[in-house]
Parts: structure tokens; sequence; C-alpha cells
């Protein structure tokens, strides 16, 4: 009885202080993020035949890329580690569209 008491305490702690990080990692930031690795990569895709590749992949890889977006921070054991990858995926991806339009 101890051990069952032990246990669904420690799943109860575990649920409150991760499950609202994962919350945000899994659900806003995975959409955002999705939407600017689509946007980033019409420009860092080779443009192939008549210009189009680098237009239509992203595009058509957008569910896969968001379902990568998703289920990463579900998965990682590291909430930590997580957001690190997240935000950093963010800002290369912010800034490759950044120097593209400024420059």
């Amino acid at each position: 009885m101890i051990i069952v008491k032990s246990f669904l305490y420690t799943i109860k702690h575990y649920l409150k202080k991760y499950l609202p990080a994962r919350f945000w990692l899994a659900g806003p930031l995975a959409l955002l993020l999705s939407i600017v690795i689509m946007a980033g990569a019409s420009i860092w895709l080779p443009h192939g035949e008549e210009h189009l590749y680098n237009l239509v992949f992203p595009v058509m890889l957008f569910p896969l890329i968001w379902g990568v977006c998703f289920f990463y921070p579900l998965l990682e054991p590291s909430v930590k580690r997580a957001t690190v990858v997240m935000f950093s995926l963010l800002l290369v991806n912010i800034a490759i569209i950044g120097f593209s339009v400024f420059l």
C-alpha cells in the first residue's frame, strides 16, 4: 500500500511540475515553429526546375514538420533540452528569414 501511495504521489508531482511546460512546447510553440520552419525551408531548399520545388515541398511536408515538432517535447525525457532545441530551431529559422528579407 505504501508503494502505491508513493507511486501516485510521484506521478502527481511530475504532472504538476512538467505538464504545463510540455503543453506550451507541444501546443502553440510547435505550431509556431512548424510555420517558421516551413517559411524558412523555402529559402534553404534547392530551387530545382522552374523554381517550384522550394515552394511546394515545405507546404507538402508541413504535416510531417508539425508532427515532429508536436511529439518531440512530449517524448523527450528532459524538458529543458526540448525547450533549448525548439527555441534554437526557431531562432535559426527566424535568422535565415530575416537575412533573406533584409539583405
